[in-house]
């Protein structure tokens, strides 16, 4: 079965690049356009991974992050952040709030693949 990766990102054609970097890893892409439908999209249906903004209308990468690691079913759930912040404060709040992994953009898109699948194989590791 091909892993599911959730993209959670405001910008469409940021969503766009991801989803065909992602597809042609030949894994599956669901998409969000804020946190808050993140957050309703794994509740739906939890995927393998989730690749998450920061900054984002709505319900902010923070705000996702914190109601994902309140639900016991969601704790070991991957989560990269993938933002434009630069500020170091952010990093470290994101991995207080649990994330996996933290990338700045602009990103490497090897780098991006090589980090998921990275993730994606402590996963499976575990589960």
């Amino acid at each position: 079965m091909k892993p599911r990766i959730l993209v959670v990102e405001d910008d469409p054609d940021l969503r766009t690049i991801l989803r065909l970097q992602l597809l042609s890893q030949n894994w599956e892409v669901a998409e969000a356009v804020n946190g808050a439908e993140g957050f309703a999209c794994v509740q739906q249906s939890v995927p393998d991974l989730v690749i998450l903004d920061l900054m984002m209308p709505v319900m902010d990468g923070f705000g996702f992050l914190k109601r994902t690691r309140s639900l016991m079913h969601l704790q070991d759930l991957p989560i990269l952040i993938l933002t434009a912040s630069e500020d170091e404060r952010n990093r470290i709040k994101g991995f207080q709030y649990q994330a996996d992994s933290y990338m700045s953009k602009p990103y490497d898109l090897d780098e991006l693949t090589d980090e998921v699948s990275r993730l994606l194989a402590s996963r499976s590791a575990t589960a």
